[in-house]
């Protein structure tokens, strides 16, 4: 029973031997100054808790949150481009779609009308079907004709 208590203790002091002799450090020793003392000493001091240093974090501040001057110059140039990029495109597109959507277009080249023809000639304005319905009587074209303020002045009294 004493043996196997024994022996465990044996193999760290035997492997720690071993460890010394190749002299093998996870220490970087450009940054770190050597330890005083044999290599198993310098071993053991890093095991120990008491020698463990925190890590250095550079705290964040808000100037690396936000943007620098130049980033919002730079991310304004890039935002009016855009929109002028976005409109210019808009524009093309529409214009693409009124050309390709344009009656003239559609009709084919053998029937179109050439654009030198005369205009009809207007029809004469006749009546619609409501002045028609509420006046059935065509109106006499002498009542109606020159009658001018003159005219209705020079009328007969009635008394």
């Amino acid at each position: 029973m004493k043996t196997r208590s024994l022996a465990l203790p044996c193999a760290l002091v035997a492997a720690m031997m071993l460890a010394s002799l190749t002299d093998a450090s996870a220490q970087d020793s450009a940054t770190d100054p050597p330890l005083p003392g044999n290599p198993l000493t310098r071993m053991m001091s890093g095991l120990n808790p008491m020698n463990w240093q925190m890590p250095k974090l550079k705290m964040p501040t808000m100037s690396t949150f936000l943007p620098s001057k130049d980033e919002k110059e730079r991310v304004i140039t890039k935002k009016d481009s855009l929109v002028d990029e976005v409109s210019m495109t808009a524009k093309k597109s529409w214009q693409r779609t009124k050309n390709t959507l344009n009656p003239m277009r559609l009709i084919p080249a053998g029937f179109r009308q050439d654009s030198q023809t005369a205009p009809a000639p207007a029809a004469k304005q006749q009546g619609g079907f409501f002045s028609n319905l509420f006046s059935p009587f065509p109106k006499s074209e002498d009542d109606e004709v020159n009658r001018s303020v003159n005219e209705f002045l020079k009328q007969e009294h009635v008394r």
